[in-house]
């Protein structure tokens, strides 16, 4: 088949109008999430700031203190003065780290956990509150004035930016969506700050909400809770010419090569 430039010149026009489809095809921007044209919307109604209900696979650190904290006590054996550990004990109240002589408890699908001294305990639909006065009743026959600590430990929700993640620990009192975000660095350049979406329940058939952190309106609706296990995906921008230059830059070049050969074969061949 012969090869000429006329033909050559119908593939470059070929390619380079196939070319300025790309830029809404997943060629260029495969690392897209949760991209979906027909997704109900919607708007999440200012929420009560309540406790978290403990569910199954929640896990939570628990510490005993003697005579309503005088004293600490590990019920999995041992008294430990509580003079030495005062500012550690202190500090875990403060912040919930739990890091201190909490040991982590994992509740298991039916909603039970096994606590030393207590046993099976069903802990599932108690809130942080509930579970410690119930713990405190259980373990009042062993120590005298029990104050029993309860923190949840994997509260948290998942972040994307663009292309790239994390998992933000949420905090003990209610988190709000702009906390989320301040945690994680901000909103930085090549990231939409009119487009973050919030997908909350499950996740066969989640709620998501629109929120746009360009206006003073959309910022009062940033100060929304924000719930363990949401996922809030801030879209990145989509700059069309560069992404289309990157990915025609192959093309262009394969056409190039061929224009060069086809050129300098011709010349050859008439001299």
């Amino acid at each position: 088949m012969r090869i000429t430039l006329s033909g050559i010149l119908k593939v470059f026009v070929f390619l380079f109008g196939f070319s300025l489809l790309l830029p809404s095809c997943k060629l260029v921007y495969p690392e897209f999430m949760f991209k979906q044209k027909d997704y109900q919307t919607f708007e999440f109604k200012e929420q009560l700031v309540t406790q978290y209900i403990i569910k199954p696979f929640d896990q939570f650190t628990l510490n005993v203190y003697a005579r309503d904290g005088f004293r600490l006590v590990d019920i999995g054996g041992g008294i430990i003065s509580a003079n030495s550990n005062s500012a550690n004990m202190n500090q875990n109240m403060q912040n919930g780290s739990g890091t201190g002589r909490g040991i982590f408890y994992i509740v298991d699908h039916d909603g039970f956990v096994r606590l030393p001294v207590i046993g099976e305990l069903n802990v599932a639909g108690y809130t942080e509150t509930e579970l410690e006065r119930l713990i405190a009743e259980k373990v009042s026959a062993y120590i005298v004035d029990p104050y029993v600590e309860v923190r949840v430990q994997n509260r948290r929700c998942f972040l994307f930016k663009g292309s790239s993640g994390s998992v933000v620990t949420l905090n003990q009192s209610p988190t709000t969506l702009l906390e989320v975000i301040a945690k994680s660095g901000g909103i930085t350049t090549g990231l939409k700050a009119y487009k973050i979406k919030l997908i909350r329940g499950n996740l066969k058939n989640p709620q998501i909400t629109i929120i746009d952190l360009s206006t003073i309106e959309g910022m009062q609706k940033s100060n929304l809770i924000v719930q363990t296990n949401d996922i809030i995906y801030i879209e990145p921008r989509r700059r069309y010419i560069r992404d289309l230059l990157r990915e025609t830059t192959i093309i262009f070049s394969v056409v190039s090569t061929v224009t060069s050969l086809y050129l300098l074969g011709k010349n050859i061949g008439g001299k």
